[in-house]
């Protein structure tokens, strides 16, 4: 009998080059380290995390975000008040100059609008920035297990 190798480990590895490599659609802005936080079958919300780096000489404002996979995006940003989590919607936020910008879990956030089907760990999804001045940023953000970082107790909205 013949032995098919097992390719799961060049796929896997080819996988992991995709998904580190930065995303550049607008000139100087790139998204790297994006993905989405996987969750229940039935959730109606996700959350979105990317590092946005911006290699111009000008701040980047991010005026929105769209995605095909929700019915809506928005950005938000995570804050402690009287010991209580609560999110708070941001009209923009600003890529300095020669500088990166993070949403990540405890702090901004995408935050994904009824998914318009059930997202599992290993499924990606389509996203666009839209920029102040009219361009847009497009990448892809894998589904995955959060790795640790816990959503903070009683987060509200």
């Amino acid at each position: 009998m013949k032995r098919i190798p097992n390719l799961n480990g060049i796929w896997l590895a080819g996988l992991l080059a995709l998904a580190a490599a930065p995303a550049l659609a607008a000139d100087g802005l790139s998204a790297h380290h994006a993905w989405v936080r996987a969750a229940p079958p039935m959730a109606r919300m996700l959350a979105g995390y990317v590092t946005l780096k911006n290699s111009t000489d000008q701040p980047v404002r991010i005026v929105g975000a769209e995605s095909p996979a929700f019915d809506a995006v928005e950005m938000h940003r995570s804050v402690i008040k009287n010991g209580v989590a609560h999110m708070i919607e941001q009209d923009s936020v600003t890529v300095p100059a020669h500088g990166d910008f993070g949403f990540a879990p405890g702090g901004y956030h995408l935050m994904l609008i009824h998914p318009k089907h059930a997202l599992r760990v290993g499924d990606s999804v389509n996203m666009t920035l839209r920029l102040k001045d009219g361009r847009t940023v497009s990448f892809k953000m894998p589904v995955r297990k959060a790795n640790g970082a816990a959503m903070p107790k009683h987060m509200q909205h």
